[in-house]
């Protein structure tokens, strides 16, 4: 059987997911999957989203990628104009606190503005969760999200609380529901060190804040079914 290796929260950090991967046994080879918030906050949103893609590994929507795609229109006309100026109509608290205006910087560089609406479509089309025919030892399949899946895990089926669902897994936090059979991997929430119990883990552990001044800022990969642990410190700041 063929491990997976998922990886916690890259908000733009390109150089600390290269080096992570790199600690990986078959390195860029390996069989991955992100937890999303591949973008916002970090240097280097476009150049992530675009390794992700092209190499063709999983990865679930996260809070993130829902805002990026909510401000298409503000992102389309900065990454245009090379400019970031905040209109009436933009989402001011994205672009100026959540990272947003990292992101559309990103995007500037001839080579990754060209890029740009066929990420957006990318991100679109990403699920906001991915189940796995790979058990632990407990006989728990994997299910990768953004954040816990929690006690809205018994709806993903649901239509017609399809919203409410997709809201929880991408925002919720403070979910730490047991769902039968499933072991669940999320991010999302930063933590000091990985928060692991019998069910689920979150393997966020706040690589980008290195750059507010977060010492312990690292990204970490978790293999499974071992759970075995890579980690990474922050080398982007």
């Amino acid at each position: 059987m063929q491990n997976i290796y998922i990886i916690g929260d890259v908000h733009g950090c390109y150089e600390s997911l290269m080096a992570l991967i790199a600690r990986l046994p078959a390195k860029f080879d390996s069989k991955i999957c992100f937890v999303g918030d591949l973008c916002d906050r970090g240097p280097q949103s476009a150049k992530v989203i675009e390794f992700v893609r092209s190499h063709g590994y999983d990865c679930v929507r996260g809070n993130h990628e829902r805002r990026f795609l909510l401000a298409k229109s503000s992102a389309q006309r900065c990454v245009r104009d090379r400019e970031i100026v905040i209109g009436a109509s933009d989402d001011i608290n994205w672009i100026a606190k959540s990272g947003g205006s990292d992101t559309m910087k990103s995007y500037f560089a001839p080579e990754f503005s060209a890029l740009l609406n066929e990420h957006l479509e990318y991100l679109q089309n990403l699920p906001v969760f991915l189940q796995y025919d790979i058990f632990d030892e407990n006989s728990r399949s994997l299910v990768v999200s953004h954040s816990a899946v929690g006690n809205m895990w018994k709806f993903r089926d649901f239509v017609a609380v399809k919203d409410d669902f997709e809201a929880h897994v991408l925002s919720g936090r403070d979910d730490y529901t047991d769902n039968a059979g499933i072991f669940n991997v999320y991010g999302h929430t930063p933590q000091d060190e990985p928060f692991i119990n019998d069910y689920s883990a979150n393997i966020d552990l706040g690589c980008v804040f290195k750059k507010r001044g977060y010492k312990n800022a690292r990204l970490c990969a978790m293999e499974f079914p071992s759970k075995r642990l890579f980690i990474q410190d922050c080398i982007d700041f």
